[in-house]
């Protein structure tokens, strides 16, 4: 009986921490999506709303890899073959996230522009 418990308790954390990372994730999409909207064309200087966008990029970037150590963490303890996947997959969409959201601006763009 209070395994079932324990075990209810794991499962409801690591669907806790799965959302947290899609979450951080989430965030660090919009914030490339937002450099991109706001300030493609001024690149000569960096302005003050780029540097914040950046900042929280790199802080929701480690945010996210930190969550995912702990996510494998948990998954460990299920089957030692889980080892350290959401801490690649932070790394590497994490990494990715700048080309992704430029991208995804310019996508946005042409169909807003009719093509």
């Amino acid at each position: 009986m209070k395994d079932e418990g324990a075990i209810n308790k794991i499962k409801q954390t690591e669907h806790f921490m799965l959302m947290l990372w899609v979450f951080f994730l989430i965030v660090i999409y919009v914030c490339s999506f937002l450099t991109e909207y706001y300030y493609q064309l001024e690149s000569t200087k960096v302005a003050a709303g780029e540097k914040i966008l950046n900042d929280l990029k790199g802080v929701f970037f480690f945010a996210m890899m930190g969550m995912g150590f702990f996510i494998d963490i948990v998954r460990m303890r299920e089957n030692k073959n889980k080892a350290y996947i959401f801490l690649l997959l932070s790394l590497l969409l994490g990494s990715l996230s700048g080309g992704i959201g430029a991208i995804q601006y310019q996508v946005f763009n042409y169909i807003a522009d009719g093509g």
